[in-house]
């Protein structure tokens, strides 16, 4: 008897045994590694969807080649870093006016920014105004680089003035854009027209409404990131009391405007191949498949990482953009 007994206590006390090492082991797997001060800063800025300002810039670039046949790669690297920079200050500002506003809290927010990277409000503002004024030195060493005040002028201090304030105005008081349904919109302009008209006066000095027409697939898909990440954050939106495109149309027809975004992409680059009689500007056809699949993971109301997905497929749609441009020269 007294055998029986002392093999249950010790059955029990592996069982305990075990069970604390579970409770453990489930412990470190939520603590979460402390992330250090500058992977805090380098997250902040969304990394990940900086590639869409890299590739408005190189159909700009591809554009203006095909045009006059002439490249500066200084001046590329310098649009670049510049529009990289104007980008991530967006992707800054948006985040800081989001927490602000009421829009993110740390228990439902997607964007962590303000929660887990480990940065103070005086981190961000800090950020906000080093990447100010690495815009502004951009700006300077193009002007400098273009010596062409007229071009100058009349070109290239409107569209980055034009392009500066909507950019800070997508969140930031007293507009706040993005609140009033207006957010689709000045992503459109921001990365389609503006960014690419303006990588190509850079290359060639000079104003062309070609480069307009040329940004508009592309900006369609930059525009299904944005339309991804407001149909996943609705009920946020919907509850700080924000109007966003997608917290007006609902689920299901938020659904059919993120597939017809590709639909239009397409549509419109085949009338541009019709146009000069170039069908290697359908270059991105081959990503279809991809974005069928894309497609019925939004459908299927799995969201998690469809943004991300998303602004991956926006890239190489606007890299084989690029490509099908340079090789459609006559």
């Amino acid at each position: 008897m007294s055998t029986t007994i002392n093999r249950n206590e010790k059955t029990k006390q592996v069982v305990n045994k075990t069970k604390e090492i579970k409770t453990e082991s489930s412990q470190q797997q939520q603590q979460k590694p402390p992330i250090s001060k500058l992977m805090g800063i380098i997250l902040a800025t969304r990394p990940w969807s900086l590639t869409i300002s890299v590739t408005s810039v190189l159909v700009g670039s591809a554009l203006a080649f095909r045009e006059i046949r002439e490249f500066d790669s200084i001046m590329l690297s310098i649009i670049l870093v510049g529009a990289v920079s104007l980008q991530a200050l967006g992707n800054v500002v948006n985040s800081f006016y989001d927490c602000k506003n009421g829009n993110d809290t740390k228990e439902k927010s997607a964007d962590r920014t303000m929660f887990d990277f480990g940065l103070t409000e005086g981190n961000i503002i800090n950020l906000i105004w080093y990447l100010l004024i690495q815009c502004a030195i951009c700006l300077g060493l193009m002007i400098f680089r273009m010596d062409n005040i007229k071009c100058i002028v009349e070109n290239i201090l409107p569209l980055g003035a034009f392009g500066f304030i909507l950019n800070i105005s997508y969140t930031a008081a007293p507009i706040g854009l993005k609140y009033i349904g207006l957010g689709d919109l000045t992503i459109f302009l921001c990365f389609g027209p503006i960014l690419v008209q303006s990588a190509f006066i850079s290359q060639t000095h000079y104003h062309d409404s070609l480069a307009y027409f040329y940004s508009i697939p592309l900006a369609l898909t930059i525009v299904a990131v944005l339309h991804v990440n407001n149909t996943r954050d609705i009920k946020a939106d919907t509850e700080a009391g924000s109007i966003t495109l997608a917290s007006k149309l609902g689920f299901k027809n938020c659904y059919y405007i993120y597939a017809g975004l590709y639909l239009f992409a397409y549509i419109y680059l085949f009338k541009l191949s019709l146009d000069i009689d170039k069908y290697i500007l359908n270059l991105p056809l081959i990503l279809i498949p991809k974005i069928i699949s894309l497609i019925n993971q939004f459908k299927n109301k799995k969201l998690e990482d469809l943004t991300e997905k998303t602004g991956q497929l926006s890239f190489f749609f606007g890299g084989l953009n690029a490509i099908g441009v340079l090789l459609s020269m006559q």
